[in-house]
């Protein structure tokens, strides 16, 4: 690459805004930086995003780099990377269950996951795959002017760059530019996306989820029945962890569901059918996790 050019990172992380995002970045910029598209894949992605992270690189040609962690077991030792394709992408959680198996389980309190899964390894794959040192390049992250608040506090620090909050893209203008593509990211509601079972994700998203297909659930309840007790705190593990929000477990979601009253969960082309009434703090408490998740939301 041209070391004459500024350099930027695309973090494509799979979603629509992501995806319109790494477009216009590519038009805009191809001429004047060196350009690295990565997706990393953390093993639980929808697999519909998987396709659609494909669809996007066979079509407009970016040739984006996949990527999944190598979780080092010894102590002190950082997250590596290795190279996938969509072919060989993880499904069952093999890069997720690594992190937890050293890191423990994710959730409020213990909110890794991202900055493990995906910034991590892209940094190691820039570090030692392009020779670039922290500090020296631009990352670009997929979130819209509507959902600015999801910035990470540390942009300037970690030169996060947000292309589209700056050019005052909103959801609609991003559906309208997906409208014009011969494909799209074919996820059954915004609850679905991206990784699943998110904790970040409402309570009104996962009681949702749960109503509609239990098995969701399934490798989290793995995850907390055999990495429960698995937590470093202080250089000391102990204690029993859940991974949701208040200490629930992924019983407790599956059991609240059954027994619970609620409206479910529409995404925002069901809208009429939500009625602002329906807004609990406890049930619509959450990120803006959607088709997505975004380096730097930890």
């Amino acid at each position: 690459m041209n070391s004459t050019k500024e350099k930027l990172c695309i973090s494509f992380s799979g979603g629509r805004t992501s995806a319109v995002m790494t477009k216009l970045c590519v038009e805009q910029y191809s001429g004047t930086h060196d350009i690295v598209i990565t997706f990393a894949n953390t093993g639980c992605e929808h697999e519909n995003t998987l396709k659609f992270v494909d669809q996007c690189d066979k079509h407009f040609g970016w040739g984006v780099v996949w990527l999944e962690a190598v979780v080092q077991p010894n102590k002190g030792d950082g997250i590596r990377h290795k190279i996938v394709n969509f072919n060989t992408a993880s499904r069952k959680g093999e890069p997720f269950e690594a992190y937890v198996a050293k890191y423990g389980l994710p959730g409020p309190t213990h909110p890794q996951c991202t900055s493990r899964l995906k910034e991590e390894v892209m940094d190691s794959y820039r570090h030692r795959e392009l020779g670039w040192k922290r500090g020296t390049y631009l990352t670009a992250i997929g979130i819209r002017s509507d959902e600015a608040d999801r910035m990470s506090e540390k942009r300037i620090e970690k030169k996060f760059v947000y292309p589209l909050v700056q050019a005052g893209w909103t959801k609609e203008d991003v559906k309208q530019e997906c409208k014009r593509w011969p494909f799209d990211l074919d996820i059954k509601g915004e609850h679905y996306g991206n990784c699943v079972w998110c904790w970040k994700k409402s309570l009104r998203k996962l009681l949702t989820l749960a109503q509609e297909d239990e098995s969701v659930f399934d490798f989290p309840k793995y995850l907390e029945e055999k990495y429960q007790n698995v937590r470093e705190r202080d250089g000391e593990r102990g204690g029993v962890f859940n991974i949701f929000r208040k200490d629930m477990s992924t019983k407790d979601i599956i059991q609240m569901s059954k027994e619970v009253k609620f409206t479910p969960y529409k995404d925002s082309t069901q809208a009429h059918l939500f009625s602002f009434a329906d807004y609990n703090v406890t049930l619509d408490t959450g990120s803006a996790c959607g088709d997505s998740c975004e380096v730097g939301a930890d």
